[in-house]
Parts: C-alpha cells; sequence; structure tokens
C-alpha cells in the first residue's frame, strides 16, 4: 500500500519502545508517527469508506476509513476534505495535516487495524 503521506520520516514507530526524553520510561504506540512538511495532505492508503471523524477537545480531528476487516487511522487533521460515509480510492486527499504553530512541526498519527487488533504499519506500508 501507499504511504499516508506523499513524503515523510517515521520519527516513532509501532510497539512498546523507550520514551524519547525520559529514557527510564517505555511507551507503547499503537501505530507510527510521520513528520512532513507543512501543508502536507494526509491520504487513504487503499479504498475504503470514512467511518467517522472523531474530534476531541483540544485536538485535532481524527479519520477513520474502513476497508473491509481492517480499520486505518489518520490522526491530527487540520482541514477536512471528507466526511462520515465518503467513499474513498487509494491516494486520495482526505485532509490537510495540522501544523503547529509554535513549533512549526506537521506530524501524522496513522495506524492500521484488524477489527480492534493494531497492525504493524510496516508490514502494509511499502518502503515504512
Amino acid at each position: 500500500m501507499p504511504w499516508p503521506v506523499e513524503k515523510g520520516v517515521v520519527t516513532q514507530r509501532f510497539g512498546t519502545q523507550p520514551h524519547p526524553v525520559v529514557r527510564t520510561t517505555m511507551i507503547k504506540s499503537n501505530g507510527v508517527t510521520i513528520a512532513t512538511s507543512p501543508n502536507a495532505i494526509a491520504r487513504a492508503v487503499f479504498e475504503g469508506e470514512v467511518m467517522t471523524i472523531l474530534s476531541f477537545k483540544g485536538s485535532n480531528p481524527t479519520v477513520l476509513i474502513k476497508h473491509g476487516n481492517y480499520i486505518t487511522t489518520y490522526k491530527n487533521i487540520g482541514k477536512l476534505y471528507v466526511k462520515k460515509g465518503d467513499k474513498v480510492k487509494a491516494k486520495q486527499a482526505i485532509g490537510e495535516i495540522f501544523t503547529h504553530p509554535q513549533t512549526g512541526k506537521t506530524i501524522l498519527q496513522f495506524s492500521v487495524f484488524n477489527e480492534f487488533t493494531p497492525q504493524d504499519p510496516k508490514s502494509w506500508i511499502y518502503r515504512m
């Protein structure tokens, strides 16, 4: 499958790993974190249907796309291009990734689930 962004670098991988700052603490990641450029577009990695768009106070929207028994999630979307129920194709733009105004960082958190079980995106995404 294609990447969820045109260009980017994985800054946090899937699974249990040392915290990037507090080395004595372990964190568990259900997906990957990808750093990309400002105004970058998040795109669907496979055809599917927008299952829902989650919005929590104090954070940017997360788009969930259903692909049969699989779900992909795209967290930290600044501008949405899709809505619940939309059919999407592979590489279709689903939204612009939020760029933090103070840090200038543009970060997408991307996950793949088989129903409710997190999968390592590296196993699914081309050359991740």
